[in-house]
């Protein structure tokens, strides 16, 4: 018996934290301190212990120098996590190359990427108090409102 009897006719163009090229690129690996876990395509910066990462950008403030990368997809997550890492899983992150994220609104290719530190959302809003510029990243593709967008990291 099958286990799939339905398809989709096309198949969606990317899904947040997908490699988007095959340019080179610069990926380390870390250890995922947050207890809830971190997802795919989200912004990590480097965590209290040594080889540790987390999404929590907002309690030690992160800055251009605490800024390790964006996670990237891995399909050999944890079944229990699919769509995650786990606490103390190990998870790679794009430090310089495309990848994919999702944005809360509009972003234009080869404007500043920014992120909002409470909630960890990249976009393109003004700096100031709670929302830093990653350094040397810009938008490689513009949406005209939420959705997946290309991000590019200089490393």
């Amino acid at each position: 018996m099958p286990v799939q009897s339905s398809y989709n006719q096309n198949q969606r163009p990317a899904v947040e934290g997908m490699i988007a090229n095959t340019e080179p690129k610069l990926l380390i690996s870390r250890t995922i301190e947050d207890a809830t876990g971190v997802g795919f395509g989200k912004v990590v910066q480097q965590g209290s212990a040594d080889e540790t990462c987390t999404a929590d950008l907002a309690t030690s403030a992160m800055d251009a120098f605490k800024f390790l990368g964006v996670t990237v997809r891995d399909r050999s997550v944890r079944p229990e996590t699919p769509n995650k890492f786990a606490q103390r899983e190990s998870v790679q992150i794009m430090r310089k190359g495309v990848i994919w994220v999702t944005v809360a609104g509009a972003v234009a290719a080869g404007t500043d990427v920014t992120v909002t530190l409470a909630t960890g959302v990249l976009g393109s809003a003004s700096v100031g108090a709670g929302v830093v510029a990653i350094p040397g990243a810009r938008w490689e593709s513009s949406t005209s409102g939420a959705g997946l967008a290309k991000l590019r990291l200089a490393g």
